[in-house]
């Protein structure tokens, strides 16, 4: 049978490659083709399409006789291949064969084939959704979603959030696909007005300033103290992108001040206008960035995001970037104390170089990214007693403890996350332990030590972050026990086995303690100050019990005949419901306290979403 391919117009013009197949050039919405795709290779547009030559004899065609066709576009490989070899002889007198069948009836078999299991869908031209990669540090670990039962596109739907596989092997890649009304949010923050912005003087007049000021110098100085103590931001003089940002980020803790708690109760100022008053006004110091540009940066680092249920946004991670790069322009990344300059200034600028550094490295925890920081490259890492003194509240203790913690954390994530060091662990539970003990070691010293001398109003937030690291290095120690294709050798059997149960056996301890602090949350923490990645660290306590929940029912659905049950003296099906009644008693505890801390709903919605779709629609069993 002829095989016949469909009228293509001029604007629907075919590919090179499928003109030179003589296939039908099928196009779902922009390039490439569906058998560029499949083939592997670029989908280009570059071949002229050659007009047909004037018949040699004067016979014209016969009326409703059809034209004679076109020779096909050759290349000019070929084309200049066929002149080299035949020297003599012009085009028109060259006898060019129609394509082989073959090849037409092979292109069409291969389009069916794809065309039954369905072509990948492409992350780049997603019509309704946004795509970020999950990674492997962030509040869903990649070793439970690939547990997860996938259709036909590798994809799993939430209600305003799609989970996409793309890779499942030692280190298993999902990608998290977020509804346009999620991204119209995020989009709105990093948004730049085209209106002419309203002077700061009229949203916030300098009185109401100072009183917002008070409150940053009270709730968000002692943690990260990024203002000179001895000189605030004075309303009518300091930078509009600097005030701007401090009163966005005060705004959460009017009700403490006596004045505020009545003046703005019905007519707070706009969170969104003052955001996009500083973004403007920092967009527009970025070719000549100072002090007080750094300052704006970080402070719009620490804001947390309007909407409670969702983290951060990659306008977020955009910005921190961008900081960094600022810093690197004014020579934060160097350590000042020996300078030649005011001793304030010297001050300012340690404190500064620290709080950046602590930043990427929580932030780039919080959204399982690489740090943009190298230790090698950055020297303030740590914070000492010089320079945190403040005339009315002493010495700072939390940023000591803190960039203490920091560096245990930079070491977690460049020793058992990095992209290198992922790969070679995975399998290998001897080298994971090795690597594991040093920092744990190094996390129960520290926990020792900052229990006997942090103070009440900021240990709740401290002692998290402390669990956080914790159930990071936990779950890289279960990462080559988790794997699917990763199996012991006969000789390394009972080692790996003793291994296993011994880490879930501390795993289950620190998931104890971790839910023990939630549930010890008192007044004083909830109007604490919350850096924006502690919705995630909230969400690894209840994800880790996740991940315990889905390993042990799969140990105990894979167990055969020749497998007893009873391993290590622990029956996986009473560690099953054991860990079921824990989860359940997990997202109580979470429910009560996210009444009163808004941090909390983010990791409550992220298991709640597990339940609310089903447990064996979401992981095949019950």
């Amino acid at each position: 049978m002829e095989h016949r391919r469909r009228y293509m117009s001029k604007t629907q013009r075919a590919c090179d490659g499928c003109r030179s197949r003589k296939s039908a050039c099928q196009i779902d919405v922009a390039p490439p083709c569906r058998l560029c795709r499949a083939h592997g290779q670029p989908c280009e547009f570059t071949s002229r399409v050659r007009r047909k030559k004037s018949p040699r004899n004067d016979s014209l065609p016969l009326p409703g006789s059809s034209p004679p066709t076109a020779l096909p576009a050759i290349s000019p490989a070929i084309d200049s291949a066929a002149r080299s070899s035949f020297p003599s002889q012009s085009h028109e007198n060259l006898d060019y064969p129609d394509p082989q069948p073959d090849q037409a009836m092979f292109d069409d078999l291969f389009l069916s084939l794809y065309g039954t299991q369905g072509l990948p869908r492409s992350l780049d031209n997603l019509q309704d959704a946004t795509a970020q990669l999950c990674g492997l540090t962030g509040d869903m670990d990649p070793y439970v979603l690939q547990h997860y039962k996938y259709d036909a596109n590798s994809e799993f739907a939430f209600s305003r959030l799609t989970i996409r596989q793309v890779q499942e092997s030692q280190l298993p890649v999902q990608f998290l696909l977020s509804k346009q009304e999620l991204a119209n949010e995020a989009r709105a923050e990093a948004a730049l007005s085209t209106s002419e912005p309203a002077n700061l003087d009229v949203i916030v007049p300098p009185e109401i300033g100072h009183r917002l000021i008070k409150l940053f110098l009270r709730f968000i100085q002692p943690q990260f103290p990024i203002l000179c103590d001895s000189a605030p931001p004075d309303p009518k003089t300091a930078p509009t992108h600097l005030l701007a940002a401090i009163y966005c980020i005060a705004q959460p803790f009017i009700t403490f001040d006596d004045h505020l708690c009545v003046e703005l109760a019905y007519t707070p100022p706009s969170a969104q206008t003052l955001l996009n008053m500083a973004w403007r006004s920092l967009n527009q110091s970025l070719s000549q960035p100072t002090i007080s540009s750094i300052q704006t940066a970080i402070i719009l680092l620490l804001r947390l995001p309007t909407n409670a249920l969702v983290l951060d946004s990659a306008w977020k991670w955009t910005l921190l970037g961008m900081t960094v790069s600022m810093a690197h322009t004014l020579g934060l990344h160097l350590d000042p104390q020996s300078w030649n300059l005011p001793q304030a200034e010297i001050v300012l600028r340690r404190r500064l170089s620290w709080s950046i550094y602590a930043l990427d490295k929580w932030l780039a925890f919080s959204f399982g990214r690489p740090s943009h920081i190298s230790r090698e490259d950055w020297l303030v890492i740590e914070l000492t007693e010089f320079g945190l003194t403040s005339e009315g509240q002493g010495v700072y203790t939390f940023p000591l403890e803190f960039s203490e913690l920091t560096t245990i954390l930079d070491s977690t994530l460049s020793s058992l996350y990095s992209l290198r060091a992922s790969a070679a662990l995975s399998c290998d539970f001897r080298k994971t332990f090795e690597t594991a003990r040093p920092l744990l070691a190094k996390l129960a010293d520290w926990a020792q030590r900052v229990s006997s001398t942090s103070s009440q109003e900021a240990s709740a937030p401290l002692f998290m972050a402390y669990h956080a690291v914790r159930i990071l290095i936990f779950r890289a120690l279960l990462r080559p026990f988790n794997h699917t294709k990763s199996q012991p050798s006969p000789q390394d059997k009972d080692e790996w086995d003793a291994a296993k149960v011994h880490i879930r056996q501390a795993a289950r301890i620190e998931v104890d303690a971790a839910l023990s602090r939630v549930s010890s949350l008192a007044a004083v923490d909830y109007q604490a100050f919350w850096a924006p990645w502690y919705k995630t660290c909230f969400a690894l306590i209840t994800h880790l019990i996740f991940l315990l929940t889905v390993t042990c029912h799969l140990e105990q659905r894979n167990t055969t005949d020749d497998q007893p049950e009873m391993e290590q003296g622990i029956n996986s099906d009473t560690e099953y419901h054991a860990l079921r009644k824990l989860l359940d008693d997990a997202r109580e505890v979470f429910r009560l306290h996210a009444r009163s801390l808004d941090i909390i709903k983010f990791a409550l919605l992220r298991i709640d979403a597990v339940f609310w779709m089903g447990w064996e629609k979401v992981l095949g069993f019950s």
